[in-house]
């Protein structure tokens, strides 16, 4: 019967009827119910949900959701699974297997299969769950210039002998790695985007490939001052892949020094940076998807389009088109640049001139030992001698301790001083140094004898696993867990007995199988015969080893016997007959013809 009008009206007058039911009265109304629809309970059951949204009101039962099988071993058989999934993502144990090797370690999963995965799959702990259990968190930059992120790509446009070309798909792709070869210097393009703001700045440059050199150019165009555009300064963060950071030590020295602090994101996460991944889809498809139709044949023709376009697109100023920045917090689209144009002046830290700059990208990491009050010495460029540098009070800081420092543009002669803590990472302060000197030449920040001491403070430790990985990797942090796991080290420390006792397995008896002989017939092995000289040789050492005596005459008694060389196979029986007491005489061995 089908859905209809009159049947849905009969459903609904059944539902007015179950709900009006005292406690025994349904289940005969509903059976009665089937007979006149002709359809089963269990399909009246369902048409009153699907149909009129009546529910039964049952209380769900007391023990939903508990098993009889224990959350440790949930979270193990879980943790198993997880451990054992290839870095492309592909699940190798399952359920299946992972239970066998499980309860061979007194592990007990007292029910079936099915229901393990059910009660895994609800418990979050399940392959499918972890592979979504990195959720994205938005982060925000508080002002313009607070975060920028960079992001180097290489472009579409390439020039060859002077012209401008575009790279095509049918052209260049895996299999024609060789087109790719022919064009030695290939196009960058280089882009920042202010992640509070969303003003983009994109740059192009001629490169074999990416290199610090031009990342350096980048950044003094894009954080310097340029002519026609109200866009400059320095960030406080820095954001890029780990590509460009394995690269550019000389960067992040100009970085350390000028106070910019830089943020890797971990290989595969480039939505970390995805507003500057963003940014480089709106450089191809809004500005070089223009250069078909009118080539530029220079990047500094290239460079000089993409700043107008670029002053354009944050201005909201291209004709025919919006560009303006969308977001949910956002009561409407606002310009990019008028957003920007909100920034504080002390938000606004200027870029010093560019010698400046390169003089501290190529300045050398020096490292100190902590003098025993605290202190260490350091001639900064900018100073005309060595200062004094107090770092009592700061974490991680002991006396006899070497440190790293580096020179920083901005501040009294500011210096970064690198800590080395327990885990392998750095505590990073910036310090600047003591300028307040009694009449003795004496430090006013030193106690006074008698009336001050001051103590060193101590590192906090913080130690943060999830349940599964507290399981595979017992006792260790959240960070030696991402180091045992890079050193391939065994979860569960190696305590699971995953196969060795399938050696105890004890097989059925079987019936022998009975087989048929092979019809191969062996192949006579023959010996090429050894040379005179070469069994000469072989005899004299085994002669003279078993006793012997190897004389001229016996070499001619060996000629005569095999003038045509020695089979080699009949070195042990003349080696026999020359060590035997008959052959103890020095006079020749009767010479026997060879068969």
């Amino acid at each position: 019967m089908s859905m209809t009008p009159e049947v849905r009206e009969v459903l609904r007058g059944l539902a007015e009827k179950l709900d009006a039911a005292r406690h025994g009265e349904q289940t005969a109304l509903v059976q009665e119910a089937a007979v006149f629809l002709g359809w089963s309970p269990q399909t009246v059951y369902r048409q009153l949900k699907q149909a009129v949204g009546w529910k039964s009101g049952r209380k769900p039962r007391s023990d939903k959701g508990s098993t009889m099988v224990a959350e440790e071993a949930l979270v193990t058989l879980g943790a198993v699974q997880r451990e054992a999934i290839r870095d492309n993502g592909k699940q190798t144990l399952f359920t299946t297997t992972a239970r066998g090797m499980l309860e061979q370690n007194g592990i007990e999963l007292k029910v079936s299969n099915s229901q393990l995965n059910r009660l895994i799959r609800d418990r979050k702990l399940n392959v499918a769950a972890q592979r979504c259990a990195d959720p994205v968190q938005a982060l925000r930059a508080p002002h313009p210039n607070h975060t920028h992120e960079i992001d180097p790509s290489l472009c579409l446009v390439y020039y060859l002998k002077g012209r401008q070309h575009i790279m095509r798909d049918r052209d260049f792709y895996k299999n024609k790695l060789e087109n790719f070869a022919k064009v030695k210097f290939k196009v960058w393009r280089y882009v920042l985007y202010d992640k509070a703001s969303g003003v983009i700045v994109p740059w192009y440059c001629e490169s074999a490939g990416e290199n610090q050199h031009k990342l350096f150019e980048f950044l003094m165009f894009a954080w310097g001052e340029q002519p026609g555009r109200l866009f400059q300064g320095l960030p406080r963060f820095l954001l890029w892949d780990k590509g460009s950071a394995n690269t550019s030590a000389a960067i992040k020295n100009l970085c350390r020094a000028l106070g910019v602090e830089t943020l890797e994101h971990q290989a595969g996460q480039a939505r970390v940076k995805g507003g500057v991944e963003g940014a480089n889809n709106i450089v191809e498809t809004q500005f070089e998807s223009r250069l078909r139709f009118e080539p530029v044949e220079s990047i500094e023709q290239l460079n000089h389009a993409a700043i107008a376009w670029s002053r354009a697109w944050n201005a909201n100023l291209i004709p025919g088109q919006d560009t303006r920045l969308r977001r949910t917090g956002l009561a409407e689209p606002v310009a990019r640049i008028d957003l920007w144009q909100l920034i504080q002046p002390q938000q606004l830290l200027l870029l010093p001139p560019v010698e400046v700059c390169k003089a501290f990208m190529t300045a050398k990491e020096e490292t100190r030992k902590v003098r025993p009050d605290l202190s260490i010495s350091f001639k900064h460029p900018q100073a005309e001698r060595s200062a004094v540098y107090s770092l009592r009070g700061l974490d991680g800081v002991n006396v006899g301790d070497e440190v790293r420092v580096n020179a920083m543009v901005f501040g009294d002669c500011a210096i970064q001083v690198a800590v080395p803590v327990y885990n392998g990472a750095d505590r990073v302060y910036q310090v600047e140094p003591e300028r307040a000197y009694d009449a003795y030449g004496q430090l006013l920040s030193a106690p006074v004898i008698g009336e001050a001491y001051k103590s060193m403070p101590q590192t906090a430790i913080e130690h943060a696993a999830s349940a599964m990985d507290g399981q595979a990797y017992p006792g260790m942090s959240a960070e030696e867990i991402k180091a045992a796991r890079a050193k391939k080290a065994t979860p569960f420390d190696g305590a699971l007995n995953t196969h060795s006792y399938l050696q105890n397995v004890e097989l059925p008896a079987y019936l022998p199988r009975r087989g048929t002989e092979h019809a191969l017939a062996v192949p006579a092995i023959e010996y090429p015969p050894l040379t005179l000289i070469e069994a000469a040789k072989q005899l004299k050492q085994r002669v003279t080893a078993a006793g012997g005596e190897w004389t001229q005459d016996r070499f001619q008694w060996l000629a005569q016997r095999y003038p045509a060389g020695v089979p080699e196979d009949q070195l042990a029986a003349l080696v026999a007959e020359l060590t035997s007491p008959a052959a103890g005489t020095k006079s020749p061995l009767r010479v026997v013809k060879s068969a």
